[in-house]
């Protein structure tokens, strides 16, 4: 009995929380959430308003707990909104009848469908009535995008990091392979091996840059712990079907601390007894965060 009430009260709570802090959100998230909290799709009534500002797209959320819609989400946007298809002869006819809610219900069930529709045409991966499996057509729309080239590559790695300025290059790297040497008894004499152990070939591949004004962001964190775990989660599966050969680096442009003498009563000590030398002019240094064929096995070094 206790648990029912407190989840009751938890609920009611966030109903109030969600209610006030309506025209903060966007209607992504705001769906996103209702969802997380178990409020299906069949729950929620979407309607036009006719009132408020168009500075934020949501106006208001009601939640009502007597009705098939539980969740009542009002936007700045259908019919009645200001940016209305719908004449405004119908809008003067309707405030000068005597009931002006009755035609304006009327309106909010066309509107409902109207902005539903346009909700699953802006979020298609969350109605699995569009895509059976939304990844897959990602991965098709992917492998179509071209992304062996140095435009469409510097494309896809500004949107994985706004927060930095990208130059994406080409360049050949040499591969070395000993699958061709001559082996007694084995190798044939077609022209397809070599002498000696090793093979030297060169391949294409790219070079991007991320460039960096200082060492950390704007929330003190360093650079390289931010951007692994983009490549690691975001970039590097993206790529691992291309098998391409790439190098990732981080390129700083000017250093947040300098180097000082190490006494033993300092507070703060540096690595073997010195830190990095400060010259007349700030000088860039460059950090590799990657480097191999995506897909295979790591190289070393650059």
């Amino acid at each position: 009995m206790n648990g029912e009430v407190d989840e009751r009260r938890a609920r009611l709570e966030f109903e109030r929380k969600v209610s006030k802090a309506a025209p903060r959100f966007e209607l992504k998230p705001l769906l996103d959430l209702l969802h997380s909290k178990g409020y299906g799709r069949g729950d929620i009534l979407f309607e036009g308003s006719y009132e408020g500002s168009t500075s934020s797209l949501v106006q208001s959320v009601r939640f009502r707990s007597r009705s098939s819609h539980k969740v009542v989400i009002t936007l700045s946007l259908g019919l009645l909104g200001d940016n209305s298809l719908l004449p405004s002869y119908f809008l003067q006819v309707a405030e000068m009848s005597r009931e002006p809610e009755k035609f304006y219900d009327f309106i909010r069930f066309f509107d409902h469908w109207l902005i539903q529709n346009f909700v699953r045409a802006m979020c298609p991966e969350d109605d699995p009535a569009i895509y059976g499996d939304y990844h897959r057509v990602q991965t098709a729309f992917f492998k179509m995008l071209g992304v062996g080239s140095v435009s469409t590559l510097k494309w896809l790695m500004q949107l994985c990091f706004p927060d930095l300025c990208v130059r994406v290059t080409r360049r050949p790297f040499t591969e070395a392979t000993s699958s061709h040497a001559f082996r007694t008894g084995e190798s044939r004499l077609d022209g397809s091996g070599i002498i000696g152990r090793v093979y030297e070939s060169d391949s294409s591949g790219f070079v991007v840059d991320l460039i960096a004004e200082e060492e950390q962001d704007a929330h003190g964190r360093n650079w390289p712990s931010v951007i692994r775990p983009r490549l690691e989660q975001t970039v590097l599966p993206l790529l691992e079907s291309l098998r391409i050969p790439l190098l990732v680096r981080l390129r700083i442009l000017h250093h947040a601390s300098w180097s000082r003498v190490d006494f033993p009563f300092a507070d703060e000590h540096g690595y073997l007894g010195y830190e990095r030398i400060r010259d007349d002019e700030d000088s860039r240094h460059t950090v590799v965060m990657y480097r191999g064929i995506v897909g295979e096995a790591r190289l070393g070094g650059d």
